[in-house]
């Protein structure tokens, strides 16, 4: 099994070796149908793995394989932790990533950087496969950094493009906020724990009077070191207020938005969290506040979209907004709920972004909705797949998002708390929201006419983009049927959260009767209305809702915040650098101290004459005082 599970990352790596190093003999087409070989086959290793885990006596496979560094104590391995949870997870990254390949050999195949592109995303998700695998948190942080390292080259990918240099930037230097925490975080845990490896922290959790810690500023030690952690994952998964990178990262080609926000980096928080749930499930300020961070960028992100003209924008926001619904239930610490939504997720947000992409090929990538419409009849395959994505997203009925979202709002409504309950009502305002928005963007773009030019020049693209349409259409319908799985879901050593469960039928009755069922058909007669037969209700037309329609269309301000904010911190270091630095420093110390030797030098200076008679002077005056001082004690 470990040379199996080693085979893995390994495939992957030479993948990106392989494709990036190779030579002009090597052409475009048969790169990449290698590079969807070796991550194909990473894939079928993956199944195998997972299918061992359910059928055999071994729940997880543990090891350290290789012993990175051993230092006084300090012992740091490179491993693995294989159980259902990190197992389930491998096969969705890795059928995604295998998906993102093979329509990309078409989506780029115009690219002059094709291998470029290749060599990236292998080795995007070698690091997301390392950051998923590990069994330390610094294997987890070395993955962590490698998919921040490579969307940020991913993401600015048309380096000649000034837009797209400044998007990779965006998100390079709001992951360092967050990174910033994470490391504290890890850091806290190995001072309290003294290792790095999960399973001798999970171990030692009932050893430890957590009561008798240190507090600081009322949060317990746990508590502090648990949010750190979490502050990192608000930057990775894109969560209020660091969310703002995730939209500009648009700028990267549109398979790499699909692989970033489907499975990949963006999941890697919430992946994060739910890998650490013992620790968390000792929190109780942090889970709280994970639950309000998670409700607010599930309604108010939203909201934007539904204000954006960006094609791939408004999935954007859509993404952002579908991963605080993951994180609200991390925040009532039913992890396996927000890891079904997460695997549910994976399935048809990879397909909206790639029939996106097929849209914007069809139109010679023309990306704003509004000279969009009528593309129904034209491009009837990314049509139906697109289609199926949005069901899925609204959580109509027997689609994955009905299984999944609706379990949130459940679990979050039966929770029995106040908290929890506003959340609630937050998260169902943000399915109202999300109902709106996605059968907008459908409206807009394939019903109506057709508003920048002669439609008949419109055709599908090839197989190569179609067939990862169909497929991902297809598990997008039945992903959701798992639900079981998922309920039954252990977490390492983790127990199971109890969810009341009645069976499939009596699951899918309930949901439909439910108030999520009422945002559904509210939301789809408020989108019809507006956005298809194009009724205008003269109540939406008020000075208030213009001010709030012009708010959440500027995003609310994120990035003029941190502007300001770097622009407070560029003042103050330059009033530093001038009162401090050269003030007090330089003028001071630097500069002062020598001078005030230099003047001190001067007077000595003049009593060195160099006649001998006024050292001989001096030397008989020093002994006059001295004698005179004795003689003073003495009487």
């Amino acid at each position: 099994m470990e040379l199996l599970l080693l085979s893995i990352p390994l495939l992957l790596i030479i993948s990106t070796v392989l494709i990036g190093l190779s030579s002009n003999a090597l052409n475009k087409f048969y790169s990449g149908v290698i590079s969807t070989s070796l991550v194909f086959f990473a894939l079928i290793l993956s199944l195998v793995v997972l299918f061992s885990i359910y059928t055999s006596e071994n729940e997880l496979y543990y090891d350290n394989f290789y012993d990175w560094i051993s230092i006084s104590g300090l012992n740091i391995g490179i491993g693995y932790l294989i159980d259902k949870f990190s197992a389930i997870m491998l096969v969705v990254v890795l059928f995604i990533s295998f998906v993102v390949h093979v329509y990309s050999i078409g989506y780029m195949k115009d690219e002059e950087d094709f291998k470029r592109f290749f060599s990236y995303i292998a080795l995007f998700t070698f690091s997301m496969i390392l950051l998923v695998m590990s069994n330390n948190l610094i294997q987890l942080f070395i993955g962590w950094e490698g998919v921040g390292l490579v969307s940020y080259l991913l993401i600015g990918f048309f380096y000649k493009k000034n837009s797209a240099i400044k998007a990779n930037l965006k998100a390079f230097l709001i992951n360092r906020i967050g990174d910033m925490f994470f490391i504290l975080g890890i850091v806290m845990l190995y001072a309290l724990f003294d290792s790095f490896d999960y399973k001798t922290i999970f171990l030692n959790i009932d050893s430890i009077n957590f009561s008798n810690l240190e507090t600081y500023l009322g949060l317990s030690y746990i508590d502090f070191a648990c949010l750190f952690l979490f502050i990192g994952a608000m930057a990775k998964s894109a969560q209020i207020p660091l969310h703002v990178w995730l939209p500009d990262s648009m700028e990267g080609p549109t398979p790499i938005s699909a692989l970033i926000h489907a499975a990949t980096m963006v999941t890697a928080g919430i992946f994060m969290v739910g890998r650490l749930s013992p620790l968390y499930d000792l929190t109780e300020f942090t889970t709280d506040f994970i639950l309000i961070i998670g409700a607010s960028t599930a309604l108010f992100m939203g909201l934007i979209a539904i204000f954006e003209n960006d094609i791939k924008k408004v999935i954007a926001y859509s993404t952002i907004s579908q991963l605080g619904y993951m994180v609200s239930a991390l925040g009532i610490n039913a992890y396996t709920v927000s890891f079904f939504h997460l695997f549910t997720h994976a399935f048809f947000k990879a397909l909206l972004f790639l029939c996106a992409g097929s849209v914007i090929m069809s139109l010679h990538h023309n990306q704003d909705i509004r000279k969009m419409g009528g593309l129904k009849s034209r491009l009837p395959i990314t049509y139906a797949c697109f289609l199926i994505g949005t069901l899925c997203i609204i959580g109509f009925p027997l689609t994955s998002g009905f299984f999944s979202k609706d379990l949130i709002l459940e679990v979050m409504l039966y929770e029995g708390n106040t908290i929890s309950f506003v959340a609630y009502i937050m998260l169902l305002i943000a399915a109202l929201v999300t109902t709106i928005y996605s059968l907008r963007l459908l409206f807009i773009v394939f019903y109506g006419k057709y508003r920048d030019g002669d439609i008949e020049k419109i055709t599908e693209q090839s197989n190569l983009i179609l067939i990862p349409l169909v497929l991902l259409a297809i598990l997008s319908l039945t992903s959701g049927y798992v639900i079981k799985v998922f309920i039954d879901l252990p977490i390492f050593m983790n127990g199971i959260k109890d969810i009341h469960y009645g069976g499939m039928v009596t699951y899918i009755e309930h949901g439909i009767l439910s108030p999520a069922t009422l945002t559904l058909v509210l939301g789809f007669f408020i989108a019809k209305k507006i956005y298809k037969d194009n009724v205008k209700f003269s109540f939406l037309e008020n000075s208030f809702l213009d001010k709030t329609k012009y708010y959440i269309s500027t995003k609310y301000k994120f990035d003029e915040f941190f502007i300001y904010c770097s622009y407070i911190m560029k003042k103050t270091s330059e009033i530093l650098t001038k009162k401090f630095d050269i003030g007090v420093i330089d003028t001071l110390i630097v500069n002062g101290f020598p001078k005030k030797i230099n003047s001190f030098s001067k007077i000595l200076k003049v009593t060195s004459s160099g006649y001998l008679y006024h050292y001989a002077f001096t030397i008989v005056f020093s002994l006059v005082v001295i004698f005179g001082i004795i003689l003073t004690r003495v009487l």
